[in-house]
């Protein structure tokens, strides 16, 4: 028993040096960023729809880099890992967490859809909209704590959330305005300040593996 559980501590240990790379941080810091850009290219143009199109173009750019980036980058250093049934189903169950972020996200904006069709009043809708976003960011985010057992993964759901209530709650309830730079840009920073800081530690703790224990990724 006492094996096992030793096994089971260094197989833990393995799978959270994947994560200490900090380029999900910097992903995380910059998809808050990414929306700042979003508000700001809208309220330029004068387009909603000119900003969201923006803002899924970078936000796909960043998807694509992270996925090429981090394959790199781990496999080059840390070389290949393939996790046990029980992390594997860990790694399936936040994947599934982040599907059901996106799920979410479709039945808010269809919700957001009808209460503009049905004419509820603007100030219920922009105090329960801000809600729904916290409580997605925080379920999303520490689901994936939970699942991937990266703790600081909790604290990014809270600054996640909190965004779109800093730039909503503040002009709905007492009419003072934040720009979406500040309550979008400022969180993100500081989330991408972390993983620039992990990314340099990573890099300085790891060097490049020699090419012959550069094997490709399985089951990561």
């Amino acid at each position: 028993m006492t094996e096992l559980s030793d096994l089971k501590t260094l197989e833990r240990d393995a799978f959270r040096k994947f994560y200490e790379d900090g380029l999900f941080d910097l992903f995380v810091g910059l998809m808050l960023t990414t929306m700042a850009v979003g508000a700001v290219v809208s309220d330029w143009l004068g387009s909603e729809g000119a900003g969201m199109l923006g803002m899924l173009c970078i936000s796909a750019l960043l998807v694509v880099l992270l996925r090429v980036t981090r394959r790199r980058l781990l496999l080059t250093r840390l070389g290949s890992f393939r996790p046990g049934p029980d992390r594997r189903r860990k790694i399936s169950a936040s994947r599934l967490a982040l599907l059901g972020s996106v799920i979410a996200g479709v039945v808010v904006t269809a919700f957001a859809a009808a209460a503009y069709r049905e004419q509820v009043p603007l100030a219920t809708f922009e105090v329960v909209m801000p809600l729904l976003w916290f409580l997605n960011s925080v379920l999303v985010m520490g689901a994936m704590a939970h699942f991937l057992e990266v703790p600081r993964f909790y604290l990014y759901g809270v600054l996640f959330g909190l965004a779109m209530p800093l730039l909503v709650w503040p002009d709905v309830l007492w009419g003072v305005r934040i720009p979406p730079w500040v309550a979008f840009g400022g969180l993100g920073a500081a989330i991408v300040a972390v993983g620039l800081s992990k990314l340099r530690r990573f890099v300085r703790q790891y060097p490049p593996l020699p090419s012959g224990d550069v094997t490709p990724h399985g089951g990561h």
